[in-house]
């Protein structure tokens, strides 16, 4: 549980942590020598952050989140909310143009976004296995970078968000003077129900070292919400492969869906939740080399108490002749 500190003025300081720590198992014949089938297997600390949030009063407030295994900030802003219409967040953030990236890890109970296989390189350009997070991950589309945030709800049915950021990732100094714009607009037609449209022009170097916008744009759709019964997020994206070419357009198209199911008060368990993700990509790669991927993820998560728990995932990917597969297993926890 987070743990609160009255400050100076009247203002507060809340103080928390996560961490979770990863088994893996990977199918890859990249991890072990020629004609070894064993799995590849490897037990490692995959996030241990640090989290501060100040609040003055209800306008001001401020985040500061650190990666603590990787000495390294994530988040630090300063955070002005006028009103509901409009918040505006100066510094570091994750930009994100999609819900699926800027949904915390705390919420979500797929493992790896990107749906990463240890020792695959196989996707044209951004390497790793073509899923739709690897191609957002790699590509700047949704990371954290320094820059300017506008976001608010215009009622009940409207919402939008809009950044524009350095463009040279995590913590890094603009070399050039392109900004990277993102931005999404959201309608919420009922209940839990978002329907969302999102743009990214993110600046680049294209082939011959030259400042680029890269476009890409998409859409998402949600149903539910989380910790409540079934829930489901799909996305469809479209932009340019820019580390392959500068001609290379992806596609890329992901469902996921969840199903809350809480056990009795007496239990010694909170909840169960089962979970599925699919995936499909074209990387951009032209005949004769193009390159489509897809990904299964069956998995379940077991809550202890609130999103603290154990979750199991295996991703399964295959692309033409090629398969491999990743059992990963993962344990929550947050202070």
């Amino acid at each position: 549980m987070a743990q609160e500190i009255r400050a100076r003025g009247g203002s507060t300081v809340t103080l928390g942590a996560r961490i979770q720590a990863q088994y893996e198992a990977s199918s890859s014949d990249d991890c072990h020598g020629p004609g070894d089938d064993t799995p590849s297997l490897s037990f490692f600390i995959r996030r241990a952050w640090v989290t501060m949030d100040g609040r003055l009063n209800d306008l001001v407030s401020a985040r500061a989140q650190f990666n603590i295994d990787g000495a390294s900030v994530l988040e630090a802003y300063l955070e002005l909310t006028p009103s509901d219409a409009l918040q505006v967040q100066l510094g570091q953030f994750k930009k994100g143009m999609s819900y699926f990236w800027l949904v915390p890890n705390a919420w979500l109970p797929i493992i790896e976004r990107d749906a990463r296989v240890t020792g695959v390189d196989h996707c044209p350009g951004v390497g790793s296995v073509c899923s739709f997070g690897r191609l957002t991950g790699a590509l700047g589309l949704d990371n954290y970078e320094p820059g300017i945030l506008a976001q608010g709800r215009l009622g009940e049915r409207f919402g939008y968000r809009f950044t524009l950021t350095n463009g040279e990732g995590i913590g890094n100094k603009d070399v050039n003077d392109g900004k990277s714009a993102s931005g999404q607009l959201s309608v919420f037609p009922a209940g839990n129900t978002r329907v969302s449209a999102y743009f990214a022009l993110d600046e680049t170097l294209n082939m011959q070292r030259e400042t680029m916008g890269v476009p890409a744009y998409g859409a998402e759709v949600e149903v539910g919400t989380w910790l409540d019964g079934p829930h489901l997020i799909a996305n469809g994206l479209r932009g340019r492969n820019w580390k392959l070419n500068d001609d290379a357009k992806f596609s890329a198209f992901q469902l996921m869906a969840f199903w809350y199911l809480p056990f009795a008060p007496e239990s010694r368990f909170a909840a169960i939740e089962p979970m599925l993700r699919v995936s499909w990509v074209d990387s951009g790669a032209a005949n004769p080399d193009k390159v489509t991927g897809t990904v299964v993820t069956p998995g379940v998560m077991v809550y202890f108490v609130g999103r603290n728990g154990i979750s199991t995932n295996v991703d399964f990917y295959t692309s033409g002749e090629r398969s491999d597969w990743s059992l990963k297993v993962q344990a929550f926890a947050f202070f």
